[in-house]
């Protein structure tokens, strides 16, 4: 189909991340086709579809988790702040903390809950000091809604932590290398809805400072917490806009048809 029939684009000077004719295939099976997508500063967007349909698989795209994929081939253009993320000269280590990742299931690093959040801002070189690493800690816990519970304890291991809050603390290793864009696959899926709730107040916050990117299988929390909403299927994007449009009043029957709940 031709996407671009459904899909305005911003303007190129209110996106930070451009999509453009992305096609992604794990040898002969083609996963992704032809996606054409803005990603706008401040906004979080949401990336819904039945399983299997590539959200995650675009997802990783713009940080280039594909690369880790020996079969995997990327055709098309990614670019972030009008730079093209497959360029030869794009250091992946540095993309990856302008772009960062918080997954579906938590995953901290077997160490303290200090050195979690310390462990990026150590490798990068972004505290001169104890105080300013001090800093960093302090700040990203506190923004990630977490430092009130753990600033007696921050010897402790990251694992000792409950689910949700082993995901912000997830959440502050990322937000600690101060990125641009955080993407979230599936960040609440493993979580009771006491703790998802939590998230969902934390990622209303962060989009105040980052560009978001969530991909969840909940229509439901797409409409709570995001501005805007693409709908894959099959690999494609069937429609893109304002989030209250897209649940409202979609353009394309099959969108409405999975809003509705006909198939998922």
């Amino acid at each position: 189909m031709d996407n671009a029939a459904e899909i305005t684009p911003q303007a190129p000077t209110q996106a930070m991340i451009q999509a453009c004719d992305v096609n992604v295939y794990y040898g002969d099976d083609h996963a992704i086709r032809n996606v054409n997508l803005d990603i706008a500063p401040k906004t979080v967007t949401a990336l819904i579809g039945p399983s299997g349909c590539g959200k995650s698989t675009f997802l990783r795209c713009i940080n280039r988790m594909n690369d880790t994929i020996a079969s995997c081939r990327i055709t098309g253009t990614i670019t972030l702040d009008g730079q093209d993320i497959y360029d030869k000269s794009i250091d992946v280590v540095q993309l990856r903390a302008r772009v960062g990742m918080v997954f579906q299931k938590p995953n901290p690093f077997p160490k303290s809950i200090y050195d979690n959040v310390a462990y990026g801002p150590r490798i990068h070189g972004l505290a001169r000091n104890h105080t300013e690493l001090d800093q960093i800690v302090f700040t990203s816990l506190q923004k990630s809604g977490l430092w009130d519970e753990v600033k007696d304890r921050l010897d402790t291991p990251g694992t000792s932590l409950s689910g949700g809050q082993q995901q912000r603390l997830c959440i502050a290793r990322t937000i600690a290398v101060n990125p641009e864009v955080i993407l979230m696959d599936e960040p609440c899926s493993a979580l009771d809805p006491i703790a998802t709730a939590v998230i969902e107040e934390l990622v209303a916050e962060l989009k105040e400072r980052f560009a978001i990117v969530f991909v969840t299988h909940s229509m439901q929390q797409a409409a709570r917490i995001s501005q805007k909403t693409a709908f894959f299927y099959l690999g494609e994007i069937i429609e893109f806009g304002d989030t209250t449009q897209i649940f409202t009043n979609p353009r394309v029957e099959k969108t409405k048809d999975y809003i509705t709940g006909r198939y998922g």
